[in-house]
């Protein structure tokens, strides 16, 4: 377990890493109006982006990082190398949750080098930037004693107690050179965009001219039900646009400046583009597919996963949004540790 915290803030994690709350260095374009286009235009930093080497490990950070950033990172490392649990504290504007993502993104991506040079026997490279790492030298596993051998690196799943809160997180992702395959889960109350089930959300967040938001708003248990329904009857227009475009055992991917959309069949060579939950509803109202079954159809081959607490907690959301996941090999991040309390 590895817990993460801000000095107000803590954030606790379980697994193998954890990390803190976003904070409000982030930069989300929420008045773009292309949320592809915003989100693959590169973001421009006061410093040149910067490549470091941190207990063995390559860290891509978007800029030069000061000397508690270093640590904080170096300190994630550790935790995450040893199998141990974590528990960090920095103040406020530190950038801890930058810090966070790029350590632990770049220690997966370690890791799936390892993993690959361990099958192939040979110092061959693995992935992406771990073709700079040595071939496994006599001992090098001993680090790793404490982890289940798995032939895939653990997903990470970051956890906070907000919505807003994981879209702060996402724009942070957003600002850095590391781009994962990733799904980010949200309720049908914050997903939905059928106009009969959940009006509000389906004519966007200003409403529309006269419509009285009081009478039209549903609550969360008319909109799970009114979903729920629709799809069993198979009524719903988005659900089954989806399920169309993706075809059998295809995911669909929205369209962009330069790409239509895709449908991935695991093959690879995709980049995902990084969207927040309020991009992915807007994505589908432009396209009439479904948010919330679309980021669920990511699951199975997401590197990171962003979730609200009660994902976590709650063990039928667990077992059934979550099935997927084998949590014997994962790194649990709870952001904004303090809150557990309430759970």
């Amino acid at each position: 377990m590895f817990n993460v915290a801000n000095r107000k803030r803590p954030f606790k994690a379980i697994g193998a890493a954890s990390s803190t709350p976003a904070n409000s260095s982030s930069n989300v374009d929420d008045d773009a109006a292309d949320p592809i286009s915003s989100i693959i235009k590169s973001k421009k930093s006061t410093t040149p982006p910067t490549t470091l080497e941190l207990h063995g490990v390559t860290v891509h950070f978007p800029f030069r990082p000061y000397d508690v950033q270093r640590d904080y990172m170096g300190s994630v490392l550790t935790a995450l190398r040893t199998s141990q649990h974590g528990l960090l504290e920095s103040p406020t504007g530190t950038g801890k949750t930058l810090c966070l993502l790029c350590s632990a993104l770049a220690w997966q991506r370690h890791e799936r080098g390892r993993i690959a040079r361990r099958i192939v026997g040979t110092g061959g490279g693995g992935e992406g930037d771990d073709e700079q790492q040595p071939a496994i030298a006599a001992g090098e596993d001993d680090d790793h004693a404490g982890a289940s051998v798995s032939n895939k690196a653990p997903v990470i799943i970051y956890a906070s107690r907000t919505h807003s809160q994981l879209s702060q997180v996402v724009g942070e992702l957003r600002n850095t050179r590391y781009r994962p395959r990733h799904a980010v889960l949200g309720s049908r109350e914050h997903m939905c965009i059928h106009p009969r089930v959940n009006p509000t959300v389906a004519r966007g967040k200003t409403g529309g001219g006269n419509t009285n938001d009081a009478e039209s708003k549903k609550s969360s248990s008319e909109v799970n039900n009114g979903c729920s329904k629709l799809g069993k009857e198979r009524k719903c227009m988005y659900r089954n646009n989806l399920e169309d475009a993706a075809g059998k055992g295809g995911t669909w991917h929205p369209p962009s400046a330069d790409r239509p959309a895709t449908v991935d069949d695991g093959g690879g060579g995709y980049e995902q583009p990084v969207l927040d939950m309020e991009d992915l509803v807007t994505v589908g109202r432009q396209h009439k597919v479904c948010p919330f079954y679309h980021t669920r159809s990511l699951i199975k081959d997401a590197e990171i996963i962003f979730v609200p607490y009660n994902y976590l907690f709650d063990r039928d959301a667990r077992e059934t949004s979550l099935a997927d996941v084998n949590f014997e090999n994962s790194i649990l991040i709870f952001d904004e540790a303090h809150n557990l309390e309430e759970f």
